[in-house]
């Protein structure tokens, strides 16, 4: 008895060591939540949500590892920045449209004229997001999130069943579906705003219940519009959308600087690759569109001038 208890003294040392190395990595690891309101098969999850997690992943070597919940399993998309705040979820889509009343100098990077390419803006966007001082980032201090990656969606384009508008006074009587501050423009330009979800645009463009929408080129294939689209414009600027993930401030505390450093990385990365996948796909799509027989058309600068001007009226 002596003899084993002497032993396990000697051992008592080297078993605690080994305890520590390996309970370590385990106490650094964590599996995060993410939540957002996109099918895996839309590009904002595929190239956006998705990608980021990946890469905070292989950048925290596994120490930071993510359970997504998709397609609003968790909450509707206006609702996830709530659950953020509830800690419900640690990482969640803020879609700024669906909380411009909590977030109301965020919504102005939407507002028409305000993004003509998207590339530059969503990299300018993503800057301020990140500078302490700037308003944009304030408002999401004082929500109590940290914003991990964002961009801006292209132009948003006039989509009709209909044949391409040739001037101003084409606006007159059309329907179209429009939200946020987009009725704002579409009023602006002598039409009637219709609040409609996205997945009915398609029943309501073949019925003609509605003449058109305001999509960006990179939205009207996930809904299927193009099946239903005669004519879509190439070089309006009637507003954007801003596409924002973001984390509960008190979870993001609590991680290490290497993780944090991981995250802010993965967020850098993730603009640049998801801003420019945007690009090179309204290029795409455009040829597709005309492929099949869909009149893609520019507005002359005439008619842009016309516009612009009516909306600036309107945001005065």
């Amino acid at each position: 008895m002596k003899i084993t208890t002497s032993i396990l003294r000697k051992q008592l040392p080297f078993w605690g060591l080994m305890l520590t190395l390996l309970s370590t990595p385990l106490a650094q690891a964590r599996d995060m939540t993410l939540a957002d309101s996109f099918p895996l098969d839309h590009y904002l999850s595929r190239e956006g949500t998705v990608y980021w997690m990946r890469r905070v992943t292989e950048l925290t070597g596994g120490d930071l590892s993510f359970q997504h919940y998709p397609a609003e399993q968790i909450a509707k998309a206006s609702e996830i920045m709530r659950r953020v705040q509830d800690g419900v979820v640690d990482v969640g889509y803020v879609g700024i449209g669906y909380v411009s009343d909590r977030m109301p100098l965020n919504g102005a990077t939407m507002l028409p004229g305000v993004v003509r390419d998207s590339r530059r803006a969503s990299l300018a966007y993503w800057s301020e997001l990140q500078d302490p001082d700037s308003v944009y980032r304030k408002e999401f201090d004082k929500n109590g999130l940290v914003p991990v990656f964002a961009v801006l969606l292209p132009p948003y384009q006039v989509v009709l069943n209909r044949q391409a508008i040739d001037s101003p006074g084409d606006f007159k009587g059309l329907n179209l579906r429009s939200s946020g501050s987009l009725d704002l423009a579409v009023q602006a330009l002598g039409a009637s705003p219709v609040s409609m979800a996205a997945p009915d645009i398609y029943l309501a463009l073949q019925r003609g219940t509605l003449d058109g929408t305001l999509l960006p080129v990179t939205s009207i294939t996930p809904y299927r519009v193009d099946e239903v689209t005669s004519s879509v414009s190439t070089n309006g600027a009637f507003g954007s959308f801003a596409i924002t993930v973001a984390m509960n401030a008190s979870r993001y505390e609590a991680l290490s600087d290497a993780q944090k450093h991981a995250i802010r990385q993965a967020g850098d990365e993730t603009v640049r690759h998801l801003s420019e996948y945007e690009a090179e796909q309204v290029d795409q799509l455009l040829t597709h569109f005309k492929n099949e027989d869909i009149d893609v058309y520019a507005f002359s600068d005439a008619t842009l001038q016309s516009m612009e001007h009516a909306l600036e009226q309107n945001r005065r």
